[in-house]
């Protein structure tokens, strides 16, 4: 097994922005997130996204790129997520035990 690979990955499509940049993920684990993009992402840069987890809430990150894959155009981008965040705005304020969250809360225990 990849030493990289600690937490289980869950084939999850959700909408994530990274700024004005917006786009999808491909799939995510409580430590990180796999999204597609038109921009190319420097490896060991700071990132801050919103994941948009449909019905549920959004979820405010914060991370760094650990790999990019170029993909005919577009870029394959790897992130961490270090620092995590459940938006309060009036579209995520449900506190309903979605995968996403659980698998947050489990892999970043402080702040469960």
């Amino acid at each position: 097994m990849d030493d990289r690979r600690r937490a289980e990955r869950f084939p999850l499509t959700l909408p994530i922005e990274l700024g004005h940049t917006r786009s999808e993920t491909h799939d995510f684990s409580g430590v990180g997130v796999y999204f597609s993009s038109d921009q190319p992402f420097e490896i060991d840069s700071e990132l801050e996204f919103l994941l948009r987890v449909p019905d549920a809430v959004n979820v405010r990150c914060k991370g760094h790129v650990v790999r990019v894959n170029p993909m005919g155009g577009r870029y394959g981008v790897a992130a961490t997520i270090e620092e995590f965040e459940l938006d309060e705005s009036p579209a995520g304020n449900r506190n309903d035990a979605h995968i996403v969250i659980q698998e947050l809360r489990r892999h970043h225990s402080k702040n469960s």
